[in-house]
């Protein structure tokens, strides 16, 4: 999947050059990672992290708390572009149209924000962003420890 994303990138590059000129090689980029950064801090927790937190959460693995540490980041992240976006829009109207007007950095944006949202689709991403699901968010774990050692035992004494 990165491949793919890797190539279509340099064709990207490639038709903004020809459309744009030699700057679209600092705007398409530039706009990839803002696509990209922004749409991992909204969208992944939401469509990778609330599934397995439900998940875990209907199992009894881990406790309730753990919605509003997924939910408020993005959530945050969304007001704060709003926000930003309504400012800029107030004061510098004529940086929003510049903006819009830009097709290497509006392309870029896009091209960000799809990458990520397919590489959600990814087994590698996937079990990448499990792994730091753990990791992240490990306190809200219900004696997660104890219940591999309950179940360990209970394989144990069946077996004698």
């Amino acid at each position: 999947m990165q491949r793919l994303i890797a190539l279509l990138f340099c064709l990207l590059l490639v038709l903004m050059v020809k459309a744009q000129g030699w700057f679209a090689l600092l705007w398409a980029p530039l706009g990839f990672a803002v696509g990209l950064y922004v749409t991992a801090r909204i969208a992944l927790p939401m469509l990778l992290g609330l599934p397995r937190a439900i998940q875990l959460v209907s199992s009894g693995e881990m406790r309730a708390a753990v919605y509003r540490r997924l939910l408020f980041p993005p959530v945050l992240w969304i007001v704060l572009l709003s926000v930003i976006l309504f400012l800029v829009r107030f004061f510098r109207p004529s940086a929003i149209m510049w903006f819009e007007s830009n097709g290497a950095l509006s392309a870029g944006v896009w091209f960000g924000v799809v990458s990520i949202l397919l590489s959600a689709l990814s087994k590698k991403s996937r079990s990448d962003f499990h792994a730091g699901f753990d990791q992240s968010y490990r306190q809200f774990y219900v004696h997660r420890d104890a219940r591999r050692q309950r179940h360990t035992r209970r394989r144990i004494n069946s077996s004698l």
